[in-house]
């Protein structure tokens, strides 16, 4: 691999690599290209965020390798890389190893401690950069910005909430004698047959052993590394 032939860029920088990168990307996770480039729009600097790998020849730029980071629910001081895929034709060429060395420099330009990953099939590749295997964990995938919208909202329909039940106290004599003139017709029979019971809910551990399965037959594999 020749350095000059390519460099690393975020993808919130340049959108321009949006749908290349949408389409690297499916070729190793199939997925509805209109719904990885939604997903991939989200992308900005204080993550999830995108790294490309770009190469360059005589001008013309292609996207041949992709990493995303995110953070971690479990650790505010660690840091997901996930989704790393180099392009078919440009891999076991030391491009995937240059990708993580720039994706784990700009964990650490963002003052992560530690990165964490996790593999189906990689975990050679992965120990000889350094990783050990470590702790399940869960990554963040939307923005923390949109995290604080959704609060605000949600604390603004509580308000109107609250002052929705004020107007109905203020007005419940004129409520109440609208109900009186209520005519009910067909009153419900007191003696009829009761409704069929709800099914019985799964056990925790029917729900534990089904979990488990799907774990095993993924086969993942959680590694992280310090910084």
């Amino acid at each position: 691999m020749k350095s000059d032939d390519c460099y690393v860029v975020l993808l919130h920088d340049h959108p321009e690599f949006l749908e290349q990168c949408a389409c690297l990307i499916n070729k190793q996770w199939k997925r509805s290209l209109s719904a990885r480039i939604q997903s991939l729009e989200k992308s900005y600097k204080d993550l999830p965020n995108s790294l490309l790998l770009i190469e360059n020849i005589n001008g013309n730029k292609k996207v041949i390798g992709h990493s995303r980071l995110s953070r971690v629910l479990e650790d505010p001081s660690g840091c997901w890389i996930g989704s790393v895929i180099i392009g078919d034709e440009k891999r076991n060429k030391g491009y995937g190893k240059y990708l993580m060395q720039k994706s784990e420099e700009y964990a650490k330009e963002l003052h992560f401690s530690t990165v964490y990953l996790n593999t189906q099939d990689k975990q050679g590749f992965y120990e000889h950069l350094g990783y050990s295997y470590g702790k399940e964990v869960s990554c963040i995938n939307f923005r923390m910005d949109d995290l604080l919208k959704n609060n605000f909202l949600n604390l603004q329909n509580k308000q109107k909430d609250h002052l929705r039940v004020s107007n109905v106290k203020q007005s419940e004599n004129d409520f109440s004698k609208e109900l009186a003139n209520i005519n009910i017709s067909s009153p419900v029979p007191e003696n009829g047959p009761p409704p069929p019971p709800p099914p019985p809910p799964p056990s925790p551990s029917d729900k534990n052993k089904k979990l488990t399965s799907t774990f095993n037959n993924l086969g993942q594999y959680w590694m992280e590394k310090r910084l």
